[in-house]
């Protein structure tokens, strides 16, 4: 089954959210609404896109620690997961959107292991570096805002 216009604009306001963007939150949450979305869809992608950004800042808690020498146990938080095909894609590209490597390995391998195809998979991460790329153009022109005012 491929991906439905509102899935899409479902995971690209996970994505947003996760990356930390407010222009493509705000961007995004107006174009699902277009498509037909919901608030409690889109209250359930940002939950979701939240639980991949908080955990991916616990993995790196505890992997920054254990560099540092620290024995804490560092076995990764897993949470129970639904295997729902939607909160898969969205935690797949919020996953990308913050960076985080061991939630997107385990998200990729659960979508798999759902059937999700390789290519609602792609167009997921390419839709998630294409935020990024745009949430990193918003700051970057922010920050040369805020360099020539100084």
């Amino acid at each position: 089954m491929a991906m439905n216009g509102k899935e899409k604009e479902l995971v690209a306001v996970a994505i947003s959210v996760a990356a930390g963007c407010k222009p493509c939150t705000d961007y995004h949450v107006k174009a699902v609404r277009k498509v037909g979305a919901c608030d409690d869809e889109i209250r359930q992608a940002v939950a979701d896109a939240l639980a991949v950004r908080e955990s991916a800042t616990a993995i790196m808690k505890a992997y920054a620690l254990a560099c540092l020498g620290e024995s804490k146990q560092q076995g990764k938080a897993k949470q129970a997961r639904e295997t729902r095909r939607l909160k898969e894609l969205v935690s797949i590209g919020a996953a990308f959107g913050v960076n985080c490597v061991s939630n997107l390995e385990d998200h990729l391998a659960a979508a798999r292991a759902m059937g999700i195809s390789h290519e609602d998979i792609a167009r997921v991460i390419r839709l998630a570096a294409y935020i990024k790329k745009r949430a990193a153009a918003h700051v970057e022109r922010l920050a040369g805002m805020t360099q020539e005012a100084a």
